[in-house]
């Protein structure tokens, strides 16, 4: 078996422990993490390292592949950029929990998350280091770009399109054929019934309020 780390130590993190635990594909050798002490327990893992000893790391464990477990859509990039440019022959490898249920013509690509319950139905589309968590629902031919994520308990109908790491947040429903435009955030519980566009917080029941959304600039470079 490949062995593999986990970028990040937080809950989200240890939700991906234990899909890792339960599917047995990978040898899981721990955490690293910027924020927190190294060896540190976590979940029953020790934090060997940051991204400034990532190379380093990769030598001595013998690493092969790395998951990012970060929740936050902007975060998860430009962690996802800082690796690349410490380590870019390394595989980001997909997760996905026993339960989850997908089409027979699902591709799971590279970096993305599915949770306990999520259903990904026929000829979607899931994007690099997309995330779908817990009771996550995407409809048939619905699109979710690469970064994006739906939150617990999303529904999302058919034909809709996310954009690139925008945010679908908790117990949201997106109607048939709707588009979501990039760097966006629909509001949990919201229902959308209209289309709405690129770097913006939208939310109601039905939307009813719309924003703009200023990105961390951190974040995105």
């Amino acid at each position: 078996m490949k062995n593999i780390v986990i970028y990040g130590a937080s809950g989200h993190a240890k939700m991906i422990v234990d899909i890792i635990l339960k599917n047995n594909d990978y040898n899981l050798i721990g955490f690293t993490d910027s924020y927190k002490p190294v060896n540190s327990a976590v979940y029953g893992y020790k934090i060997i390292g940051n991204l400034d000893s990532l190379s380093v790391l990769i030598k001595k464990f013998n690493i092969e592949g790395i998951v990012i477990g970060i929740g936050d859509n902007d975060l998860r990039l430009s962690i996802y950029r800082s690796i690349k440019k410490i380590a870019p022959k390394i595989e980001f490898v997909p997760v996905v929990h026993p339960s989850a249920i997908l089409a027979e013509d699902i591709l799971v690509p590279e970096g993305a998350v599915l949770m306990a319950g999520t259903i990904v139905n026929a000829n979607a589309k899931l994007g690099k280091f997309c995330l779908l968590n817990t009771k996550a629902s995407l409809g048939h031919d619905s699109v979710m770009s690469d970064f994006s994520s739906l939150s617990s308990g999303v529904t999302i109908a058919g034909n809709v399109s996310i954009g690139f790491c925008s945010s679908i947040c908790l117990s949201a429903s997106v109607s048939q054929g709707i588009t979501i435009g990039d760097y966006t955030v629909i509001g949990g519980a919201s229902l959308v019934l209209k289309s709405i566009g690129d770097f913006k917080l939208a939310y109601g029941v039905p939307i009813h309020t719309e924003k703009d959304r200023t990105l961390d600039l951190m974040h995105t470079a």
